[in-house]
């Protein structure tokens, strides 16, 4: 994950407090092969599910 991500994004789409390279931390620890990995082949998840709980956790962790 790079933090030219967020560099484009208005001020304030961040959560108060958070700054970009802990939104990238944050991202990294979330969305990764690991953890797509354990869900869809360790505990049964579709693909598409991952996704949409990404997405969830993404907009929950980061935005304001």
């Amino acid at each position: 994950m790079d933090a030219r991500v967020f560099e484009t994004w208005p001020d304030g789409a961040l959560r108060p407090g958070l700054d970009i390279p802990t939104a990238v931390d944050l991202c990294a620890a979330l969305c990764n092969i690991d953890t797509y990995t354990t869900l869809t082949t360790e505990r049964g998840w579709s693909p598409d599910r991952v996704q949409h709980w990404w997405t969830d956790a993404v907009v929950r962790e980061l935005l304001a």
